[in-house]
């Protein structure tokens, strides 16, 4: 009896000594770099989280944060603060790398989901957001902030992401990489601001966004989920489309903006807007329909 005791125990360390070590952050160890020190490591998880970021802790937690490494590197130049932000699974990480990047560049053409400027690097790895910051915005800065984030990458395993079937449309193949996925309004408000009125009252959702531009001219195709069909009906009446039936597909113009509403069942939707002029929308918005 007491050997089947101790066999069982040892299976079941086993188990959750792996579980911890793949929900452990890939942060870095001595000698994953060439040409920097570790000068420090630290951790956050859950509620913590708020007593980092000084009133930008409710967005992460919105896409279901799990825990943050936090590393201070010392170059040869300067210091680069790492952030390996774990989120719930690969397109949490996504979405908040979606919703933060602004006015930068991929790293190369061999990394996706990569946003590199002259004093941040940002990119999702797994299901990791990492945020890499330099203090200079030096050549060498944003050099050394390439071999950081190679050396994190290299120790994640890839996780794809799970977009809705229609963003992977050939049609839409030389745009993807501008997708933007929200989870609540506090994603919309980072991410797509000017359709926050759309979501009032509305606390639950996911939201799935391609925005195209074409000098003035815009359109967008989105994915909707709701919690809910009365949430779902709600979007669709602030929208312009009371009382949409499931199944249904409705259009409307106001004031040179073209929408499209397409209800998959109670609680999915499509949605599409677009400035009237804009160049084949009628053949993208046909993508919809499908």
């Amino acid at each position: 009896m007491m050997r089947l005791y101790f066999v069982i125990v040892c299976m079941l360390l086993c188990v959750v000594g792996g579980v911890s070590k793949a929900q452990e952050v890939p942060v870095l160890i001595s000698g994953d770099l060439s040409g920097g020190t570790i000068l420090s490591t630290d951790y956050y998880t859950g509620q913590a989280l708020f007593g980092y970021i000084d009133g930008g802790a409710e967005l992460y937690l919105e896409y279901r944060f799990k825990k943050l490494g936090r590393q201070e590197i010392q170059t040869s130049n300067e210091k680069i603060v790492v952030e390996i932000y774990q989120m719930a699974g690969a397109n949490e990480a996504y979405g908040i790398f979606s919703v933060q990047r602004f006015k930068c560049v991929p790293v190369d053409s061999l990394s996706p989901n990569t946003c590199l400027s002259k004093y941040q690097l940002q990119a999702v790895v797994g299901n990791c957001y990492l945020s890499i910051v330099n203090e200079s915005g030096s050549p060498d800065a944003r050099r050394a902030s390439v071999e950081i984030f190679h050396a994190i990458r290299a120790k994640v395993k890839p996780q794809p992401m799970d977009f809705p079937e229609i963003f992977a449309r050939p049609e839409l193949k030389q745009h993807r990489s501008g997708i933007i996925v929200a989870y609540g309004r506090l994603g919309v408000q980072n991410g797509c601001s000017e359709l926050d009125t759309l979501f009032q009252n509305i606390p639950r959702f996911s939201l799935t966004l391609l925005p195209i531009e074409i000098g003035s001219e815009r359109l967008s195709i989105a994915h909707l989920r709701f919690a809910s069909d009365r949430e779902s009906s709600e979007f669709c009446r602030r929208a312009g489309f009371p009382d949409v039936l499931v199944g249904s597909v409705r259009t409307c113009k106001v004031s040179g903006i073209v929408r499209l509403v397409r209800r998959l069942n109670s609680e999915e939707l499509y949605f599409g807007e677009a400035t009237e002029s804009f160049p084949r929308r009628e053949p993208l918005f046909t993508l919809m329909l499908r």
